[in-house]
C-alpha cells in the first residue's frame, strides 16, 4: 500500500551523496496516499458528520469528474490462483504426506528457505499476484503475503492478511512524500513447541510493530486484494498516467467499497488534478467510514487551505497536530522541505526534532550533516556523516541478512 503527498518539488537536492548516501527505511509496503500537511495548531475539537456522501460518492468513482466520461475498472486480478509451479512445490515438500499442521507449516517454510524466498528479494514495486511473486521469487510485502497465503492454504492451514498500520513513515521519492505501512500474514492453531494452540505471524520482511504506535489488524481477502489494486494505482499516479489510475483506484473501489484507503487516494488523486473541490468530497467520504483517520484528517486541511477556507480548514488542522509533532518523519519532512528552499536554520531545527524523537534513523543525520554544511558548522558535519554512516551501515547488514521469520502474534503486538 502507498502513499504519494503533494509537496512543493524540492529546488535543492536532498543529500544523498556517494560517501553517505541513503538506504530504503526496510521492507515495508507502500500504504494508502495521504497529503501531508504542515501545521503547528494544538488541541482538539469535535468530529464533523457528512450524511450526504452517499449523493457524490457514485460520481465521484465514475471518471466523469476527471475527464469528463465514464471510466471502466481495470481488469480483476487473480491473486490467490495456485500455478502448477505451486502445485509441485507443495508436493515436493512433503507436505501432504503429514495431517500435522505444525508439521506442514515447518515444511512448508524449509521449502521457501531453500528456494530462496527469504533472501532479500524485495521489490518495492513488486505489486504481484501469488503466481507472479512464487514464478520471479521477488515483490514487495503484499506480493509475497499473497504467496504465502495461497500456499498456506492449499497445504490446509487457515492463513489470513495482517495490516499493521505502524507509527508512520515517509519517505521523499521524486519530489513526494511516501507513507509505508505494512502486510503479514497470521495463521491459527499451528502448534509449535511450547505453544500447541498457538497463532504465529509469517513476515518475509521481519517487521516487528513498534508496540506504542502500531494497530495490528485481521484485514479480508477483498480487503488486502483492494490494497493490490491501490498500489498499481499510485504507481501509476507517480508516472502520471492518470486514466489507468483512476481505472485502478476504482476496480479497488468495487473490491471493497468500504475501503478508506480508496477514497483517500481518489483525494491525492483529484488534488493532482488541480480538482480540490473535488478531492474534497473525496476526503469526506474518506472521514465518513473512519472520522479519525489522520491521512484523510491531514489531506482535508490541505485541500481546504489550498481553497481559501481557512476556518473550516483549522478545524482539521487542530486534529493532526498533536499526531504529527509526535512523528519524527513529520520533522523530517519539514526539514527536508527547509532544505530545498535553503532556509538553513529552519532545517536544522527541524531535523534535530526528529533525531530527538528517533535518533536511529541515516536519513536524519544525512540531512544534518548537510545542513550543518551549508550553516559552516564543520564539527556537526563530521559527526553527522559519521552516525549516518553508521546507521547506514547497520541497515544494509540487516536488509542482506537473510530473513526467515516466523513468530508469535504476542511479539507482534509487543507483548
Amino acid at each position: 500500500m502507498h502513499c504519494l503527498n503533494n509537496v512543493r518539488t524540492a529546488q535543492k537536492p536532498l543529500p544523498t551523496g556517494s560517501r553517505w548516501r541513503l538506504l530504503p527505511t526496510g521492507w515495508r509496503c507502500k500504504s494508502a496516499v495521504t497529503l501531508l500537511a504542515l501545521f503547528s495548531l494544538a488541541g482538539c475539537v469535535s468530529y464533523p458528520s457528512f450524511p450526504e456522501v452517499s449523493k457524490y460518492k457514485p460520481e465521484l468513482i465514475s471518471g466523469i469528474l476527471a475527464f469528463g466520461e465514464v471510466i471502466e475498472p481495470a481488469p480483476a486480478a487473480e491473486l490467490l490462483t495456485m500455478s502448477a509451479d505451486m502445485h509441485k512445490f507443495i508436493e515436493l515438500a512433503g507436505i501432504y504426506d503429514t495431517n500435522i499442521k505444525g508439521t506442514r507449516f515447518r515444511r512448508l517454510m524449509a521449502g521457501l528457505i531453500k528456494g530462496g524466498y527469504f533472501s532479500n528479494h524485495y521489490l518495492q514495486d513488486g505489486t504481484y499476484s501469488a503466481a507472479q511473486t512464487f514464478a520471479s521469487a521477488q515483490g514487495n510485502c503484499l506480493g509475497y503475503t499473497n504467496m504465502f497465503v495461497a500456499l498456506a492454504r492449499q497445504a490446509g492451514l487457515n492463513a489470513r492478511y495482517q495490516l499493521i498500520e505502524d507509527q508512520p513513515r515517509w519517505d521523499i521519492d521524486g519530489g513526494h512524500l511516501v507513507r509505508n505501512n505494512h502486510v503479514n500474514v497470521i495463521i491459527d492453531n499451528v502448534g509449535q513447541p511450547g505453544r500447541p494452540e498457538s497463532e504465529v505471524v509469517v513476515d518475509f520482511n521481519l517487521v516487528r510493530a513498534d508496540s506504542e504506535f502500531a494497530q495490528p489488524t485481521i484485514v479480508t481477502d477483498t480487503f488486502a486484494e483492494a490494497l493490490y489494486y491501490i498500489n498499481l494505482a499510485v504507481d501509476a499516479l507517480s508516472q502520471e498516467k492518470y486514466r489507468e489510475a483512476f481505472a485502478q483506484f476504482k476496480r479497488a473501489e468495487i473490491t471493497d467499497p468500504g475501503n478508506k484507503f480508496v477514497w483517500n487516494n481518489l483525494g491525492v488523486f483529484y488534488s493532482r488534478l488541480g480538482k480540490r473541490d473535488v478531492a474534497q468530497r473525496a476526503y469526506e467520504v474518506a472521514l465518513s467510514i473512519d472520522s479519525k483517520d489522520k491521512s484523510a484528517l491531514a489531506g482535508m486541511a490541505v485541500t481546504l487551505q489550498v481553497q481559501g477556507l481557512y476556518e473550516q480548514a483549522a478545524v482539521y488542522e487542530k486534529r493532526v497536530a498533536r499526531y504529527q509533532h509526535k512523528n519524527p518523519y513529520f520533522h523530517y519532512a519539514i526539514a527536508s522541505q527547509a532544505f530545498a528552499a535553503e532556509k538553513f536554520d529552519e532545517a536544522l531545527s527541524a531535523v534535530e526534532t526528529a533525531i530527538d524523537l528517533r535518533g536511529n534513523d541515516a536519513r536524519f543525520f544525512a540531512l544534518r550533516a548537510a545542513t550543518a554544511e551549508e550553516l559552516g558548522m564543520e564539527r556537526l558535519m563530521r559527526r553527522s556523516k559519521s552516525l549516518a554512516d553508521k546507521y547506514a551501515h547497520l541497515k544494509k547488514e540487516e536488509n542482506l541478512r537473510p530473513k526467515a521469520a516466523w513468530y508469535s502474534r504476542e511479539e507482534v503486538n509487543g507483548t
